[in-house]
């Protein structure tokens, strides 16, 4: 497999890396990072900070080299771990209280767009569809990223609604202190919208929706991780009792997982 901009791919990464792990480290390690931030949300980064640290920094540099051997599963993962990292660090640069990793947090979410770019462009050279046989479970996929889609409306609409009725402002924005959440409006107008699309482009048999469902299958498990950790945190930090919807989230990750293997074992581990 021919990659035109695997070079540019790699320098990008290995910046990308060092700026994760910078960010990562500072978020554990050093107290002072988040105190301009409510205790809730500092206790949700620093969770988030330690799944990026200890998981998805290993996952983004181990994919990379698997990319380079051949690997075409590692292109899905590669490609899902970039997307949840630029998923994550718009939230790092609008959500968070300004404090000394601005500019990093900046710099991380502009190497994980752009090498995010590159890939996909990589990725639509190819006939991806190919790669999957007639066992590819289409249909099942589709169905879980619209009940995704669905079941994550409901929950932040039945945030919004009431408040824009009422003229107040959601709880999960004003108890942060912040214009507006920027996890609204990133699901609102990119992801969940982003799984409807994907699962139309599945039952159409388009390449497109080929390409998007293992990359949204390897977003969602790194972000369910990353909200259970959150949830762990604020649990241990003695800000909330119930961690019941961490429970939730393993039983997506589980899910999501599962499917991702199904979509993925009948393809050829190399080229």
């Amino acid at each position: 497999m021919e990659y035109k901009n695997l070079k540019i791919v790699q320098i990008l990464t290995f910046a990308l890396a060092a700026c994760l792990a910078v960010v990562s480290f500072f978020g554990v390690f050093v107290p002072n990072t988040y105190e301009r931030d409510a205790a809730s949300m500092a206790a949700q980064g620093v969770g988030q900070d330690i799944v990026n640290l200890f998981f998805v920094l290993p996952l983004l540099l181990l994919s990379l080299i698997f990319i380079a051997r051949g690997s075409k599963i590692a292109i899905f993962i590669y490609s899902g771990t970039l997307f949840y990292l630029l998923y994550s660090f718009v939230i790092y640069s609008f959500g968070v209280h300004f404090n000394n990793m601005f500019l990093l947090y900046c710099l991380t979410l502009s190497l994980s767009f752009y090498a995010f770019v590159l890939i996909m462009y990589e990725l639509n050279r190819m006939e991806v569809q190919d790669w999957f046989g007639n066992r590819t479970p289409v249909k099942s996929i589709g169905i879980f990223l619209l009940i995704i889609s669905i079941m994550f409306y409901m929950l932040w609409l039945k945030d919004i609604v009431p408040a824009i009725w009422t003229d107040t402002v959601p709880q999960t924005v004003s108890d942060y202190n912040l214009l507006v959440n920027p996890v609204h409006v990133l699901d609102i107008a990119i992801a969940l919208p982003g799984l409807i699309i994907t699962a139309i482009l599945l039952f159409k048999g388009r390449r497109l929706g080929y390409i998007l469902a293992p990359i949204f299958l390897v977003f969602i498990i790194i972000l369910t991780i990353a909200l259970i950790a959150m949830v762990l945190l604020l649990k241990a930090r003695n800000i909330t009792d119930d961690i019941s919807i961490a429970g939730v989230f393993v039983v997506l990750a589980t899910l999501s997982t599962i499917l991702l293997f199904l979509l993925l074992r009948n393809m050829k581990a190399r080229v």
